[in-house]
């Protein structure tokens, strides 16, 4: 069956007490092929929308945790650098 794929920038806060990041970032890796850009920033490309990924990642986390999942059209980034441009474009046209 033919679904729509989302491009997705996931960003999040850990607040004390918890912190579990493993936990975060193993449920954002299971959303779809994706790319750390920054410490608390993922770019995901993904067959779940924002609402359902949000749901998703949010089931890890504590209450006194932060989250916000964007679903994105374009990106501008600098530094652009190859690898990084490369990387992204890479997550961005792989099928979800």
């Amino acid at each position: 069956t033919l679904h729509m794929a989302f491009n997705l920038f996931v960003a999040y806060d850990l607040d004390n007490p918890g912190q579990n990041y493993e936990a975060v970032h193993e449920k954002i890796k299971s959303l779809g092929p994706r790319y750390h850009a920054q410490q608390s920033l993922f770019y995901v490309h993904t067959g779940f929308n924002a609402q359902q990924a949000h749901q998703a990642v949010w089931s890890v986390m504590d209450t006194n945790d932060r989250l916000i999942v964007v679903d994105a059209t374009s990106a501008v980034m600098t530094p652009a650098l190859p690898d990084h441009v490369e990387a992204i474009n890479t997550v961005w046209f792989d099928p979800a």
